[in-house]
């Protein structure tokens, strides 16, 4: 009974079961509930709607998914009937679809939820020339597209009402697993084993703490929107609480304290090192427990094993200082044991988040809406809409080149060979993506999916004749569908293949849309691909100086924020949040830029190799920062102050305004730094910000470096 019982806590605490349930449910009204109600005709359009409407679906308050399906069903209604009043006028259609879906992909400027209802939009419009021609009265497909948004709609509403907080749960719950990667990866680094290979390390590292960032977004929007209800209750608040846990705890997974390669040279027949070692993954096993329980809804309990192997730490570390006192270089390791200890504190105290929940909410309110997108009356509306109406945006340019496939694809489809062509459209749309990289790649997964997705058609259309064995079928794949859309797209489209397939099949065309469907797919991916090839090319290789620029520019604006901190003390400020958030967003945005590099056309390899090293060293600095914000405290002593401010002026002058270095004034400084970290007099914080300091200053010269010759040979 137990077993069952703790089962089935597990099904609900898992939001993707949770959506393969619901998608089940659903998909399962719109054919075998239609079918056997007799309702044949409605089977297609209406699963066609479900369709287009599920990729519309959007983690929201109630009040804003009933208004988001309204918005879906007037679209829906009004996009489909215009189609289809136009569908004998062959210009004006091509006309109004380029442009209608350049509008929609515009609407994006507006925020994430508009920019998937604008996306579920286009998709049915296309959809919408499925059907064209094919029915006697002309409102009955949109309102068969309408009648499957809201039964979408309805079972969305539904499985939210049932579990209202799971998705805050589910990516709080990411949030922890990825910062369990983040420590995992970390630990590696005090592997005495790995001497050669720790700028290859690092880069693991950085592309680790990129992926943090998005689950940390995504879980700020689904906290924001709740919070904007009408009241709060006390699980959103402790939902809060551990949001900002997981920032801060992010933040000290990201310090650094000391360059990795003096840790084999001077501990690596130690004890200590492996001692490190296990306490960083034993805090990383903390992150996933924590997880754990948060998805599970149950109370996390502190691993005494993870208390008692700091406090061996510690012990051990004490009995190697005093056995070797004039190793000065052990006071890097006293700085990550001061992070270590700083962590576990922080576990010790997560009972404490569910007593805390008595804050004012206002405060709450006001800590969280950091980059709140909402739109807040028609003048903001417009200035998100104007920043978009030029070339220099990407979103401009990627409305354009959908207007250019869409009006291509549809003129290639009104040949006499393209029976089918809207699959041609469909195909562009879903591989057309806004930056190059994520183009190809789509490229090369749709055309794997659809030829595999119909190689396995052709058997199955042949030993299951049945209608009901299809629509089960056509049930089972569209659920393995929307399971593996974000995991694994190549697969995702072999089961969209087999499902259209099955559901065409209904009409009697399901072999005759097999040779069709693969002609139109490669049509479509090569459209898409010359779209992203000639109309402004967003290669990677000519944004590198402004994504560099960028990157630089949100990392100093966090150190500006940090060393406010300590001329006037600690705060958790929006200001200081909004700072840290933007540097590691920016960051993010640098390692995915990079690590797409190779995918480029003529990829430079000595370029590539740059950037690499770039990409660490950039990451590098960005946690030398994070090491000094997560010990940030006001700080008395004048030499250190003036310190940090120097730091923080030749920063800026050589990364903004790119002014030359001057290598005699930063060694000057190291010597400085040096004779005053020699001073028993000075504590360990001021000895840490001493050490942040000079490790900020030492990298400097080799990131410059890097810089200069990535612009130098950035595609012009």
């Amino acid at each position: 009974m137990n077993t069952r019982l703790s089962w089935f806590q597990q099904f609900q605490s898992s939001a993707i079961i949770m959506y393969c349930l619901q998608i089940c449910i659903v998909l399962s009204g719109t054919t075998l509930g239609l079918y056997f109600l007799g309702f044949h005709s409605f089977i297609v359009p209406v699963t066609l709607g479900v369709i287009a409407t599920a990729l519309t679906d959007f983690d929201d308050r109630l009040s804003i998914r009933l208004r988001n399906l309204l918005y879906v069903c007037v679209l829906f209604f009004s996009v489909s009937s215009i189609l289809d009043f136009l569908y004998p006028y062959k210009l004006l259609f091509i006309f109004y679809l380029s442009l209608s879906s350049a509008g929609f992909i515009l609407l994006g400027a507006l925020g994430q939820r508009y920019a998937t209802i604008s996306f579920g939009t286009i998709l049915l419009s296309i959809y919408t020339m499925f059907g064209l021609g094919e029915y006697d009265i002309w409102y009955f497909q949109p309102s068969c597209f309408v009648l499957g948004a809201l039964w979408y709609g309805f079972t969305s509403i539904l499985f939210y009402l049932i579990k209202p907080t799971l998705p805050v749960q589910d990516n709080l719950s990411r949030c922890f697993l990825q910062i369990a990667e983040v420590l995992n990866a970390k630990a590696r680094l005090f592997d005495p084993d790995n001497v050669n290979n720790v700028e290859h390390l690092l880069y693991e590292l950085s592309l680790k703490n990129s992926d943090v960032i998005p689950s940390l977004n995504t879980t700020k929007a689904s906290l924001l929107t709740r919070l904007k209800a009408s009241r709060a209750n006390k699980n959103t608040i402790y939902w809060l609480n551990l949001y900002f846990l997981a920032q801060d705890i992010h933040e000290q997974a990201s310090a650094n304290y000391l360059h990795y390669e003096q840790i084999h040279q001077n501990f690596s027949r130690t004890d200590l090192i492996f001692r490190f070692q296990k306490n960083i993954r034993l805090q990383a096993q903390a992150c996933q427990q924590l997880a754990y329980c948060i998805l599970h809804r149950q109370p996390y309990q502190p691993d005494p094993i993870t208390a008692q192997a700091l406090a061996h730490l510690h012990a051990s570390l004490q009995e190697w200082m005093a056995n070797n006192p004039q190793n000065i270089e052990v006071k890097n390791l006293q700085l990550i044991l001061s992070n270590l200890d700083s962590v576990q504190e922080r576990f010790s105290h997560v009972q404490d988040l569910d007593h805390s929940q008595q804050q004012a909410y206002q405060q709450h309110i006001d800590n969280l809406n950091l980059l709140d997108d909402d739109i807040h009356g028609w003048h903001d509306l417009w200035l998100k809409l104007k920043q978009h109406l030029s070339p220099e945006s990407a979103l401009f340019r990627h409305a354009v080149r959908i207007a250019f496939v869409f009006a291509m694809g549809y003129a290639i489809s009104l040949l006499p060979f393209a029976k089918n062509g809207y699959w041609i459209l469909l195909t562009s749309l879903f591989v057309c993506q806004m930056r190059y990289f994520a183009t190809k790649s789509r490229l090369k997964m749709r055309t794997l999916g659809t030829i595999l997705g119909v190689l396995l058609g052709i058997p199955i259309l042949y030993f299951v004749p049945s209608v009901e064995g299809q629509l089960l079928l056509t049930i089972i794949f569209g659920v393995c569908f929307f399971y593996l859309s974000a995991k694994k797209y190549a697969m995702a489209t072999l089961m969209a293949t087999l499902m259209v397939l099955l559901i065409f099949n209904l009409k009697g065309a399901g072999y005759a849309v097999i040779l069709p469907r693969i002609v139109d797919t490669l049509l479509g991916c090569f459209i898409a691909w010359f779209a992203v090839n000639v109309i402004w090319p967003d290669w990677d290789f000519r944004n590198i100086s402004k994504t560099i620029q960028k990157s630089s520019a949100a990392t100093l604006h966090y150190f500006d924020a940090v060393v406010e901190q300590y001329l006037h003390g600690k705060t958790n400020s929006i200001d200081y949040r909004r700072a840290r958030r933007s540097a590691h967003n920016a960051q993010t945005e640098l390692s995915s830029m990079i690590s797409s590099l190779s995918t480029e056309p003529e990829p430079d390899q000595t370029l590539i190799q740059h950037a690499f090293r770039y990409l660490v060293y950039s990451h590098s600095q960005l946690s030398y920062i994070s090491a000094l914000g997560s010990h940030r405290e006001q700080v008395q002593d004048q030499q250190v102050l003036e310190l940090l401010q120097w730091c923080q002026s030749t920063l800026d002058e050589v990364l903004i305004q790119q002014k030359p270095l001057n290598p005699e004034k930063i060694q000057q400084k190291l010597f400085e730094i040096q004779t005053l970290s020699t001073e028993e007099m000075r504590s360990n914080h001021l000895q840490l910000v001493l050490k942040q300091i000079s490790l900020l200053l030492e990298t400097l010269a080799e990131l410059i470096q890097l810089r200069t010759q990535l612009i130098q040979a950035e595609i012009k």
